[in-house]
């Protein structure tokens, strides 16, 4: 009996010993549960204030350059018919932004570029995925890319007018060919710079080729790809306006800045027809920057 007493208390020590360490680590918070959310609080007004200072700051600019544009034309630096002051332009602008006939040739304009620019999307981004993930065919094909890249698309359009007419189709060409080039290339090199590492490691999992382009390769490439959109955007805008110029199209911006030109006094309203549509590119620019932040704003972070 006395040598079972011993074992019986030292048993009885170690579950209350054990039972004391319990309830320590039960009642003691975890580090990270308050440390975390005043951090993010930090951050995230960190980063709401950087950014209020950058839209001040482009603000500004705008405010400066309007204010020298309104000095250059009050003090007739420049001829009053090359260069109207800037609060007419804008007065003008104003009105021209009620008027439904100017709307109907934006909206015709900005069609034109979308359709464009969908179909040099529906070409770039799977071609430069394939072209990407192929050495071989990168490798046969990137002469030929060098060689069609650096043709001016304003330049095919007298060709276009012939094969296509003066309408949409035209214009959604010379779109296509202008903004396919960039895309194909970014989304080429997004590929290329996707991590080797993730990708021999999708396939020892025994993926197949194509799970590893979806799942691996494809989300890495988005930043690239979105980059090349982005720059990209504006260009389809004024590839569209100068193919309404030179191709003599009867709709759009183009068109309609032509014609307002020949009229006498119609500098006014050319200057507010192209303030108008620096502000269209300016808020496609935007929209196509939210996209970026939205789908790829994990490649900005790190890079940051």
């Amino acid at each position: 009996m006395k040598s079972r007493q011993p074992a019986v208390l030292t048993a009885t020590a170690t579950e209350t010993a054990t039972e004391n360490e319990t309830e320590t680590v039960s009642v003691t918070p975890r580090a990270g549960d308050g440390a975390t959310s005043p951090l993010r609080r930090v951050l995230g007004s960190d980063r709401i204030i950087e950014r209020s200072i950058i839209a001040a700051r482009g603000v500004a600019g705008v405010l400066g350059f309007l204010a020298l544009w309104e000095v250059v034309a009050r003090y007739d630096l420049l001829p009053r018919d090359v260069l109207p002051a800037a609060s007419t332009t804008l007065a003008s602008s104003a009105g021209l932004l009620v008027d439904p006939t100017f709307l109907g040739q934006i909206g015709a304009t900005l069609w034109a570029a979308f359709v464009g620019y969908a179909l040099a999307l529906v070409i770039a981004v799977p071609a430069g995925l394939v072209l990407g993930l192929s050495d071989r065919l990168h490798a046969a094909t990137a002469t030929v890319v060098e060689l069609l890249r650096p043709l001016p698309p304003v330049g095919l359009v007298p060709l276009l007018v012939l094969v296509a007419g003066q309408g949409l189709e035209m214009k959604a060409v010379v779109v296509a060919i202008g903004c396919v080039w960039p895309l194909l290339v970014n989304t080429i090199h997004g590929v290329h710079s996707t991590d080797g590492t993730a990708r021999a490691t999708a396939r020892s999992f025994g993926w197949s080729r194509r799970t590893v382009a979806l799942r691996v390769v494809w989300p890495s490439a988005v930043p690239s790809v979105l980059t090349g959109v982005r720059i990209t955007a504006s260009v389809a805008l004024i590839l569209c306006v100068g193919a309404e110029f030179i191709g003599g199209s009867r709709d759009g911006l183009g068109s309609w800045l032509l014609q307002q030109s020949m009229l006498p006094g119609g500098i006014d309203t050319v200057c507010a027809g192209v303030v108008i549509a620096g502000a269209l590119g300016l808020l496609v620019n935007a929209a196509v920057t939210v996209l970026e932040r939205r789908f790829a704003g994990w490649a900005h972070r790190e890079d940051s």
